[in-house]
C-alpha cells in the first residue's frame, strides 16, 4: 500500500512539474516575443494601406500556442514549406499558421498523455502495467495522427465543395468576358457572385486578384490558384489560359469550349456514382433489410409451430 501511494504521489508530482514547466516556457517565449509581435503588426498595418484586404485569416488558436509551436519545433525547410501548402489548402493563410500547427501537434502529443496519468492516479492505481503501457501508446499515437487527419478532412472537403463550384465559376467568367470586361476585372465580379454559394472558390479567387496586383505574372498566379485549390480542372484551366495567350486566340471562345468540356465531365462523374450506387447498397440490404425481412415472414409461422407442439 505504501509502495502504490508512493508510486501515485511520485506521478502526481511529475504531471504538476512538467505542466508548470510547459506554462513556465510559453510565459517566457510570450515576453520575449513581444516586440517581435508589435513589429510586425506596424508591417502589417502599412502593407495593409496599399494592398485592399486579404480574405480574413481563421483564427484557430490562441497566439501562444503558435509561439510554443515556433520555438520548441525546428522543422527544416522542406518540411515548413509542405506544411505551409497543405494550410493553403485547407484554408489557413495567417502568417502564424505553421506554427500554431506545430503547438497544436506538440499539445496534442502531451496533454491525453498527462490527462490519462492524472486520471490513474487518482482514479485507477491498480491498472496493469501492460494496460497501462497500452492505453499510453495508443494516447500518443492519437496525438501524433490527429492533426494531420483532420487537415487531409478539412483538405478533401474544400475540394469537393471547389469541384462542385467549378462549373459555376467558368459559366460566369465567360458571362463576364463576353460583356466586355477584361479577365481582372471578371475574376472580380466572378468572386463576388460566388462568395455565398462557394466561399472556398471566392477566397481563392480573391487570393488570385491580389497576387495580380501585386505584380505576378498571370500564368504563375493561376499556377498558385490551381495548385490551392487541388483540382485537375483548376490545372487544366492554367494551362488554356497560358496556351490561349500565348497563341492570340479569342478567350471568350477558349474559355466556352473549356467551360463545355467540364460540364460534361461533371456529368460522367455523376454517372460514374449512380453505377456505383447497386454495388454499395448490397452489404446494407445483406445485413440490415434482408434479416428483417426474413423475421417478418417466418416469425408468424414459427408461433404457429411452437403452439401447435405446446
Amino acid at each position: 500500500m505504501l509502495s502504490s501511494l508512493t508510486s501515485i504521489q511520485l506521478v502526481i508530482i511529475t504531471a504538476i512539474f512538467m505542466a508548470l514547466s510547459l506554462a513556465g516556457i510559453a510565459v517566457v517565449i510570450r515576453a520575449s516575443l513581444r516586440n517581435n509581435q508589435v513589429m510586425s503588426r506596424r508591417l502589417a498595418g502599412s502593407a495593409a494601406k496599399k494592398v485592399r484586404a486579404a480574405p480574413k485569416p481563421r483564427v484557430v488558436t490562441p497566439k501562444i500556442i503558435a509561439n510554443l509551436g515556433q520555438h520548441l519545433t525546428l522543422p527544416g525547410p522542406e518540411e515548413i514549406s509542405r506544411i505551409r501548402f497543405k494550410l493553403s489548402q485547407a484554408g489557413f493563410y495567417a502568417i502564424k499558421s505553421i506554427p500554431t500547427f506545430y503547438g497544436i501537434r506538440l499539445l496534442s502529443l502531451l496533454l491525453p498523455v498527462f490527462g490519462f496519468l492524472a486520471y490513474w492516479a487518482l482514479y485507477a492505481p491498480n491498472l496493469p502495467p501492460e494496460k497501462l503501457v497500452l492505453i499510453a501508446i495508443t494516447l500518443i499515437a492519437l496525438g501524433l495522427f490527429a492533426p494531420d487527419f483532420y487537415l487531409r478532412q478539412r483538405i478533401n472537403k474544400r475540394k469537393l465543395q471547389a469541384r462542385d463550384g467549378f462549373p459555376d465559376m467558368m459559366d460566369l467568367l465567360i458571362a463576364c468576358i463576353e460583356a466586355g470586361l477584361g479577365l481582372d476585372a471578371a475574376l472580380s465580379n466572378v468572386a463576388k457572385e460566388l462568395g455565398k454559394r462557394f466561399p472556398v472558390i471566392q477566397i481563392n479567387l480573391d487570393l488570385l486578384n491580389l497576387e495580380l496586383m501585386a505584380g505576378r505574372t498571370r500564368p504563375e498566379a493561376f499556377k498558385n490558384f490551381a495548385e490551392r485549390l487541388g483540382l485537375d480542372e483548376a490545372k487544366s484551366l492554367n494551362i488554356m489560359l497560358k496556351q490561349s495567350e500565348e497563341m492570340g486566340s479569342s478567350l471568350g471562345t477558349a474559355l466556352r469550349t473549356f467551360s463545355e468540356e467540364m460540364r460534361s465531365k461533371r456529368m460522367l462523374r455523376a454517372e460514374e456514382k449512380a453505377m456505383a450506387l447497386p454495388a454499395k447498397m448490397t452489404v446494407p440490404l445483406i445485413l440490415f433489410i434482408f434479416p428483417t425481412i426474413l423475421t417478418m415472414m417466418f416469425l408468424p409461422a414459427a408461433a404457429r409451430i411452437s403452439k401447435a407442439f405446446m
